[in-house]
């Protein structure tokens, strides 16, 4: 599968323009800032290309904008979906997502937080009115910043104990497994039902102790939650670790930042794809999609196996 780089990247572009259909892609929070130059931006480029690409906004996605310094560090990020506020969902917060039942029917949508889309345009304005200089504007935005800052440093206290619990999850493989995933060679069945007993059992723990996983879902609708998926997608990471000499040596900042990213990596399973420029983010991404097609029969967004298509030059 090709990468979805600045030229190239899965969609479903051309059955788009037969059937109307948007297309929509998870954006990492990497992808927010405008980088330099300008007119080098993805997101920018993604959104410009047609009115029916949609950037699909996670809560993540806005903590990494609001952190640090919050008010020089949102209007960086918000500045290019200030343009296209019309091409922006933004999804429920996690808390919420991960309490909601997997069906099939419904899956994508009811991720959407609709007040939230439908105010984006007036969050923009009230953006434009902060960096005019309203302190009550400003006021609020440092309020979700300080929220922001707290979050991620609880994460940042629980990506301590991280490094120890992939070690573990290394410590299950061995050498050659974890240099066929590094060379990206064929599964052997021990290795792929080995894997899939380990995220199974990781995600009914999580079910267990999930605040908001308050109905146990079906078998067949396990895949389709988002605490299967995320789980899932965590295991790959650490795998991904495993396979590339071990996370023994990360500091805990960078183990927090991949918990964050597998977040995003999760989210762009419901979707078209996944905007990034993270290696690893895009390699955990590519595997989940095709863990959850060809072994726990889940159906994706049509955008991932769509035609390659390329951005307008920059």
């Amino acid at each position: 599968m090709a990468p979805n780089d600045a030229r190239n990247y899965p969609s479903t572009a051309r059955a788009a323009r037969k059937t109307g259909l948007p297309v929509k892609f998870v954006i990492d929070s990497n992808q927010l800032p405008v980088p330099n130059p300008p007119r080098e931006s993805l997101l920018r480029r993604f959104l410009s290309a047609s009115t029916r690409n949609i950037a699909v906004l996670t809560d993540y996605a806005a903590m990494e904008a609001y952190k640090g310094d919050t008010l020089a560090g949102i209007y960086k990020s918000m500045s290019v979906l200030s343009e296209f506020p019309k091409q922006v969902e933004v999804l429920k917060s996690t808390l919420v997502v991960c309490g909601l039942h997997g069906r099939k029917a419904g899956l994508q949508r009811r991720l959407v937080d609709e007040r939230q889309t439908r105010g984006f345009p007036r969050f923009v304005a009230e953006l434009r009115r902060a960096q005019q200089g309203s302190v009550l504007y400003q006021e609020s935005l440092l309020r979700h910043g300080l929220e922001a800052n707290r979050h991620l440093g609880r994460l940042l206290a629980d990506a301590q104990s991280t490094g120890a619990a992939f070690k573990k999850i290394a410590a299950l493989y061995s050498k050659d497994e974890r240099r066929n995933i590094r060379e990206g060679l064929h599964y052997t069945d021990e290795f792929i039902n080995k894997t899939v007993k380990q995220v199974i059992q990781i995600a009914g723990l999580a079910f267990r102790e999930h605040p908001m996983a308050h109905i146990r879902p079906s078998f067949e609708e396990v895949p389709n939650t988002f605490i299967f998926r995320v789980s899932l997608c965590t295991y790959l990471l650490a795998l991904d670790w495993a396979a590339n000499g071990g996370a023994e040596g990360a500091t805990p900042a960078t183990l927090r930042n991949d918990i964050v990213d597998m977040n995003f990596a999760a989210y762009a399973t419901y979707f078209d794809g996944l905007l990034t420029s993270d290696a690893k983010v895009k390699r955990v991404h590519a595997e989940a999609r095709l863990w959850l097609s060809a072994l726990f029969q889940v159906d994706m967004p049509s955008g991932w196996q769509g035609a390659q298509i390329s951005l307008p030059p920059p």
